[in-house]
């Protein structure tokens, strides 16, 4: 079974609007499917940005709650 989402980049997503919606309708399935099929160097530029991103988040809610 040929996977949709294999040859595609975080580029080819940002340019195609249409992907980016079917990945948010099914977000489990479609957005894992698309994980899955980056490089390894993307991979790690999407971890990087989530681990960002709760870091952000914790200092948010460490100042909110002063």
């Amino acid at each position: 079974m040929e996977n949709s989402h294999t040859n595609q980049s975080l580029k080819s997503l940002l340019q195609n609007p249409g992907a980016l919606a079917d990945l948010l309708q099914n977000p489990g399935k479609g957005g894992l499917d698309f994980y899955n099929g980056l490089s390894t160097k993307e991979k790690q530029y999407v971890v990087f940005a989530a681990a960002a991103g709760l870091a952000i988040y914790g200092l948010y809610l460490g100042r909110k709650g002063k």
